[in-house]
């Protein structure tokens, strides 16, 4: 059947607004196509706020406008990115507010790898960026634990043989089992809340997060983003046990330690009784051996020192110092005669001029010292006495009252 042409002139040819002409090739890609398969090259991809994603997929010719919306974005595993060979599926059609063609993707995968194997390595590089792999930020794990958490499915090979060998090493280890799934939707979240309920309450010293082996989609739950940083916000030192020795995960990267298998985590935690008996008995030797060598050396010292000059002779050193204490008493005496003559010489060379500036001294050689009776004044001139003044006059021996008969001191009468 032939197709009539819709946009053929005619000679009475409506005339279109640009809307209903976009609307019009809008629904002819729409009925034509239908959902199809597109292969090539993504380029030009930016996310926006609202969670959408617009790139171009090329090929050497062509380019072709895309644009992933959030619900279907949240379904990926992995983020587009610049230069990654996929194969989308979705519908072809036109954005009719401007004229653009487009491809609306409902579905992307990439081209030569699985999109698991993108999303971890994307996520890998994620994270070593931010430096969650870092050695200097992971902690140290307890040299001998009381209390191990184990982070596992309940009913799972890992848990048997994990509680198996860690009673076996050291049975008075307490055990305690945070169920969760460790596979499916739901596995990532239940992790999640088992390491911060552990996080939040003193019941381990560390936590081992253990699952047996399986492919990549079985795994998976321990490549999320989520996973991951509650094992770096862990507040107990975090060990991985996820799988067999050649799988590796994310949460083995971010984990304080990595342990091949489940029952390697366990000797990783706790030692064996036996192996620390030995170790102990070892240590024990070791520092009595030691003990007993530095005796030795300080028994070896001690002879030599009693056997020296000093030690061998002690009463001619004592002697030494007895005389030496002798001679330096002997210079004190000496020192101090010389000092005390010295003294008395200086005391009488005193006592002579004191004795010669005394007044006794003065009387004793004929003068006499005159006192007023009444007032008790020093009288020192003739000229201040009055007659009949009565006076006290100090001499060498002894005091005699007198009387001034003149005036001016002419006339002086002793009343004794």
């Amino acid at each position: 059947m032939v197709q009539p042409d819709l946009f053929a002139a005619t000679p009475a040819s409506p005339v279109y607004s640009v809307s209903e002409i976009n609307e019009r090739v809008k629904r002819l890609l729409e009925d034509a196509f239908g959902d199809v398969d597109v292969e090539g090259e993504i380029s030009n991809v930016r996310a926006q706020a609202s969670g959408h994603w617009y790139f171009t997929l090329k090929d050497a010719q062509s380019q072709l406008q895309c644009i992933l919306f959030r619900s279907d974005a949240a379904r990926l595993r992995f983020e587009p990115e610049q230069g990654l060979h996929v194969r989308v599926r979705g519908r072809l059609g036109l954005y009719a507010p401007q004229g653009r063609y487009q491809m609306q993707v409902r579905t992307l995968h990439p081209v030569g790898h699985g999109a698991l194997e993108l999303a971890f390595r994307q996520l890998k590089d994620k994270l070593q960026r931010e430096g969650l792999f870092d050695a200097r930020r992971k902690r140290s794990l307890p040299q001998l634990p009381r209390r191990v958490a184990l982070v596992t499915s309940p009913t799972g090979a890992a848990v048997r043989d994990l509680v198996a060998t860690l009673a076996l090493r050291w049975p008075l280890l307490h055990i305690r089992i945070v169920p969760v799934a460790v596979q499916g939707e739901s596995a990532p979240g239940e992790i999640v809340r088992a390491l911060e309920f552990l996080g939040r309450n003193d019941v381990a010293d560390v936590v081992i997060l253990a699952r047996g082996g399986g492919s990549l989609e079985d795994l998976w739950a321990f490549n999320e983003e989520r996973v991951a940083r509650a094992i770096a916000a862990s507040r107990l030192p975090v060990v991985s046990a996820v799988g067999h020795e050649t799988d590796f995960t994310i949460a083995d990267f971010v984990a304080d330690a990595r342990a091949a298998t489940p029952t390697a985590a366990a000797a990783l935690v706790v030692p064996q009784r036996e192996e620390l008996r030995r170790g102990l008995t070892a240590s024990l030797r070791r520092m009595a051996l030691a003990l007993r060598k530095r005796s030795d050396i300080e028994r070896h010292r001690l002879q030599r020192s009693l056997e020296s000059y000093g030690f061998r002779r002690p009463r001619l050193l004592i002697a030494q110092h007895l005389q030496s204490l002798d001679t330096w008493q002997e210079r004190l005496q000496r020192a101090l005669g010389v000092r005390l003559q010295r003294l008395a010489t200086n005391l009488d060379a005193a006592r002579g001029r004191l004795s010669a500036l005394s007044p006794r001294g003065v009387l004793e050689r004929g003068y006499v010292y005159c006192v007023d009776s009444q007032s008790g004044d020093v009288v020192t001139r003739a000229a201040a006495t009055r007659p009949r003044q009565r006076l006290h006059l100090q001499f060498a021996d002894g005091m005699a009252p007198a009387r001034i008969e003149g005036a001016g001191g002419a006339g002086l009468e002793s009343e004794a």
